[in-house]
């Protein structure tokens, strides 16, 4: 199938309440894909972990009404879970459901938040995945970074070498103080990639958002309060820079170096895949 020229990408920023049940998370993201859908967006993306269970031990299944929102809407949602495993560990999961209400992808995060944060968002520590999320809605490869795993360079690379011109990094949320370099991480990812960064999080008490559109060149929207924020992504134009080199032809014909992808050496770079002492132990953490 041939990629698009171009993707409404939708983003979702829900304000959580602390005694809010999951049928209510669940209406409010049924209700964004509808909203959603009638702004002519092609895919929603939901936060980390959005509608739930956000919490472990959660056990209400939101995929049946997910998929009938979206079938309805004709619009894909990316969206998010807590799932216990038939092992008894707890993990990340991000879903990727098509404008038709089927599944089409299934991430689990690979490289879990260190330190306390699931222990106090979740309630237990969460077991990595496996493999990177990359998948194909309608001809276009998109990527999933999950939380913090947009601070890992690695990760973003290796989807866009895959072929990702999309990447979706739904957050949890609580950046506070870390806010502007989450934002400024988007961006850098956008760059370095020549891809477009669909960023959003979950609003805890009276956080301001961090949603925001990155693209190869530029910003293209952002959003601080909760609601919808939808932009029109500009595929051709992605694809035009990582086809091109470097220049100093005047006057410039892009706002960001062009070719990233191109101007690369692996052969420099195997240090990337050696371990090192001090690594994080997921699996430990997460057992």
């Amino acid at each position: 199938m041939k990629p698009p020229d171009g993707l409404k990408l939708a983003l979702a920023q829900p304000q959580i309440r602390e005694a809010e049940a999951a049928d209510g998370r669940e209406a409010d993201a049924t209700g964004m894909i509808r909203n959603a859908g009638s702004s002519g967006a092609d895919l929603i993306l939901f936060p980390e972990s959005f509608p739930g269970p956000i919490e472990a031990g959660g056990s209400r299944d939101s995929e049946p009404e997910i998929s009938l929102a979206c079938k309805e809407a004709g619009t894909a949602a990316c969206w998010g879970r807590i799932e216990r495993g038939e092992d008894g560990r707890f993990r990340t999961v991000a879903l990727l459901t098509s404008g038709s209400g089927e599944r089409i992808g299934r991430y689990v995060r690979s490289h879990p938040a260190t330190g306390d944060v699931h222990q106090v968002l979740s309630g237990v520590p969460m077991a990595p995945g496996e493999e990177l999320g990359l998948f194909e809605l309608d001809g276009l490869r998109l990527g999933i970074t999950i939380c913090s795993e947009l601070w890992n360079p690695e990760i973003s690379r290796v989807l866009a070498l895959r072929g990702a011109e999309l990447l979706l990094a739904p957050a949890g949320g609580s950046f506070h103080r870390v806010a502007a370099n989450w934002q400024l991480m988007a961006r850098a990812r956008a760059i370095e990639n020549e891809l477009y960064v669909g960023l959003t999080q979950q609003l805890f008490g009276d956080e301001s958002g961090s949603a925001m559109v990155a693209g190869p060149e530029a910003v293209l929207a952002t959003l601080t309060d909760p609601g919808l924020l939808v932009v029109d992504l500009d595929l051709e134009r992605s694809r035009w820079l990582r086809g091109r080199d470097d220049s100093m032809q005047e006057p410039k014909e892009f706002d960001a170096l062009p070719g990233l992808l191109r101007a690369r050496r692996p052969e420099l770079y195997s240090d990337l895949g050696l371990p090192v002492p001090g690594l994080y132990d997921y699996d430990a953490a997460g057992g």
